[in-house]
């Protein structure tokens, strides 16, 4: 099964586009970007109308189209992610090619939407709150979110308003900003001060260097970037195993990895092996086979021995090996909700709309994966996800299974 990742969707097309007008080089303009996905949805999505019917979707694609001429760019974004939205199809998703961004990345914890990553130039707003853009409210332009991104999976939602959050464009089309510059924010220190700043929107550029908060440097679960990598404590007796990405490493097989993993679990002998899946959104579900294999005949695989890490970022292929293991292992899950649905549309291709510059990926196949089962899975133990957590380095999910 294969799964795009979200920071290589990127397609370089030109356009001339006034602020109130869908003029543009390429054919059709934004009408003819419509029409495009109209027909491309319509035709080649495995079956876009189990949640919005045929009529309606057309419609609201005929509705939007009668606007447009008095649209401008942003806003027909903004109409066209509402309709998108209604197919609830988690592979179908719209990533527009914005060419500036707000100077953060941001996570959705518990607390609210927070900064933790930052260009050079705004360093001291890293694990602020946000309380307001522009004097719109957080609980507002939350609302306003909840009408461009799915809502029948909290979790998926959670995650992809994080990830379009710093979209300036989108910002734009909800009338939450009006300039890239000079822009209003009111933030909420960790220290619970109130801080107001003009913030200025920057150039995306492919290699654009971030820097993320402090905490990502003491927690364990983010010392290595491999596609999947372990360590083991002599002193505690435990194997942490982090599974990132379902592809190969550059640098060594999944099939050499896990004969090495073995190896040390036959050596070791360790009390206890915690398979870290949080961070993972896909790619091929066979890669981890080799894994399931073994551990189902391993000692380990006991409900005090083996515990599974599972969060928002698990879709596609990855959530599809959470639930063989959970099919066949008697391993505990423990953290958040996935962001996939058990059963779900996957099997992606894309195509891009050429004015409106952005790129669409649509699923081709359906996935019965567990009959009878429907929505995110659920952990056993749910442990949130808590800034303050955060903050002082404290992994609770992970230190849930260390002290089961």
């Amino acid at each position: 099964m294969k799964m795009l990742k979200f920071f290589l969707i990127i397609l370089i097309t030109g356009y001339t586009m006034s602020c109130n007008s869908q003029t543009s080089s390429g054919k059709g303009g934004l009408i003819g970007d419509a029409e495009e996905y109209r027909n491309t949805i319509s035709s080649r999505h495995k079956n876009p109308f189990t949640k919005i019917s045929r009529e309606k979707f057309n419609q609201k694609i005929d509705s939007l189209i009668a606007i447009t001429p008095q649209l401008s760019k942003e806003k027909f974004i903004v109409g066209l992610f509402k309709i998108n939205s209604q197919i609830e199809d988690e592979h179908t998703i719209l990533f527009p090619e914005n060419e500036v961004e707000l100077p953060f990345r941001f996570e959705l914890f518990d607390e609210g939407m927070t900064i933790v990553a930052s260009d050079s130039a705004n360093q001291s707003f890293l694990l602020n709150r946000i309380v307001s853009i522009n004097n719109t409210p957080w609980t507002r332009i939350d609302s306003l979110y909840r009408t461009l991104i799915k809502r029948d999976n909290p979790s998926y939602f959670k995650f992809f308003e994080a990830y379009y959050f710093n979209n300036v464009e989108l910002l734009k089309g909800l009338d939450i900003v009006n300039n890239t510059s000079g822009i209003p924010f009111q933030f909420l220190s960790p220290a619970g001060d109130t801080i107001s700043a003009e913030i200025n929107a920057i150039r995306k550029t492919p290699n654009e260097i971030w820097i993320y908060a402090n905490p990502y440097k003491n927690l364990l679960a983010y010392t290595k970037k491999n596609n999947y990598w372990y360590q083991y404590d002599e002193k505690s007796k435990i194997l942490y195993f982090n599974y990132r990405h379902c592809s190969e490493d550059d640098n060594e097989s999944f099939r050499s990895f896990n004969k090495r993993l073995f190896q040390t679990i036959e050596s070791a002998k360790p009390e206890k092996l915690i398979l870290d899946f949080r961070f993972n959104g896909g790619g091929s579900s066979r890669i981890l086979n080799p894994f399931i294999e073994k551990i189902q005949k391993s000692y380990l695989n006991d409900s005090d021995r083996f515990f599974i890490l599972i969060g928002r970022k698990v879709i596609s292929s990855a959530l599809m090996n959470v639930i063989d293991l959970k099919k066949t292992t008697k391993a505990v899950f423990i953290g958040e909700s996935t962001c996939g649905n058990i059963n779900h549309f996957g099997e992606l291709k894309s195509f891009e709309l050429l004015n409106s510059k952005i790129r669409v990926t649509y699923s081709t196949k359906f996935w019965k994966n567990w009959a009878g089962h429907d929505g995110s899975f659920h952990p056993d133990i749910e442990t949130g996800n808590k800034l303050s957590d955060f903050i002082n380095s404290y992994d609770k999910a992970l230190e849930t299974a260390l002290q089961k």
